[in-house]
């Protein structure tokens, strides 16, 4: 048998990987707050997301034409976030609703821009008899396309098999274990990978590691206060929930050894360099 590459894309699967994202904004603003802005983080970074349409929206208060207007201005701010975190939207259709569609009961909830958008396809190979083809030849690779929950899931499969099979000394990244933004806070999307890292720690009572703990944005290395406490919080949901604190150590490295060069140059620079490192200290 040998390797075949093409090109299989189910309309189901192209149909299921739309979803909205929503940015919801305060009264009479167009400025995105910190919380929606780390949320649009989040989102893309546990999924490729191709953004397809931007609609914006605003509550009844004001006139018809200020509510286009501030619409307008929202959507503006959205777009620039997302170009700032150096996402493409340039066939992104904009639509300014405004007042037109309430769709809910509290002003809140309709003050926001939803992006539509679709998850890239996942690039993947299959071994393929060549007599199941009526030409043998090489084409394009099969596409899959992934959830964020089915990306999160598979990455907490890669977790674990780096945790029982890297041989001492090992150092490597969990992808997606993310904080809240100058916080020791995890957010909540990334706590499948806490709960695999606790699995896995309870199954196999060998093995012991070290935390690593590092931060963004700050240009002092030797500040590593934050490192330390966000270190900790692993350590400490693992120690409460069965693990022998003797298996465990950890430290805070501040900002020293970066992902991407001091200073970051957008949001996702900053959430990469914001991270957990594990070093194995002895294996299975």
């Amino acid at each position: 048998m040998r390797k075949i590459l093409f090109v299989f894309l189910l309309l189901y699967h192209f149909l299921s990987a739309q979803k909205t994202i929503s940015v919801y904004f305060e009264v009479d603003q167009s400025s995105i707050s910190f919380e929606d802005a780390k949320k649009l983080v989040i989102n893309f970074q546990l999924a490729p997301y191709k953004v397809i349409e931007v609609r914006g929206y605003c509550d009844a208060r004001g006139s018809v034409a200020y509510n286009d207007a501030l619409a307008q201005r929202r959507i503006n701010a959205v777009l620039q976030k997302l170009d700032d975190l150096s996402i493409s939207h340039e066939i992104a259709t904009q639509k300014v609703i405004g007042e037109r569609q309430l769709k809910f009961p509290l002003h809140a909830q309709n003050r926001r821009v939803d992006l539509l958008v679709e998850i890239l396809p996942k690039v993947i190979e299959l071994e393929v008899k060549p007599s199941l083809l009526k030409q043998e030849e090489t084409g394009t690779p099969i596409q899959e396309t992934l959830t964020p929950e089915e990306q999160i899931a598979e990455e907490a499969d890669q977790l674990e098999n780096q945790l029982t099979q890297s041989k001492v000394g090992t150092i490597f990244k969990i992808k997606n274990l993310n904080f809240v933004f100058n916080s020791d806070e995890i957010e909540p999307l990334s706590q499948p990978l806490l709960d695999k890292l606790l699995e896995v720690m309870l199954n196999f009572p060998k093995l012991e590691i070290e935390i690593h703990g590092y931060i963004c944005c700050n240009p002092d290395p030797s500040d590593t206060k934050l490192s330390i406490r966000r270190a900790h919080k692993i350590y400490k949901y693992l120690t409460q929930n069965g693990v022998d604190s003797k298996r465990l150590d950890y430290k805070g490295f501040g900002s020293s050894n970066p992902v991407f060069p001091l200073p970051e140059k957008s949001e996702v620079e900053k959430a990469a360099n914001r991270r957990v490192e594990i070093l194995i200290k002895h294996a299975i």
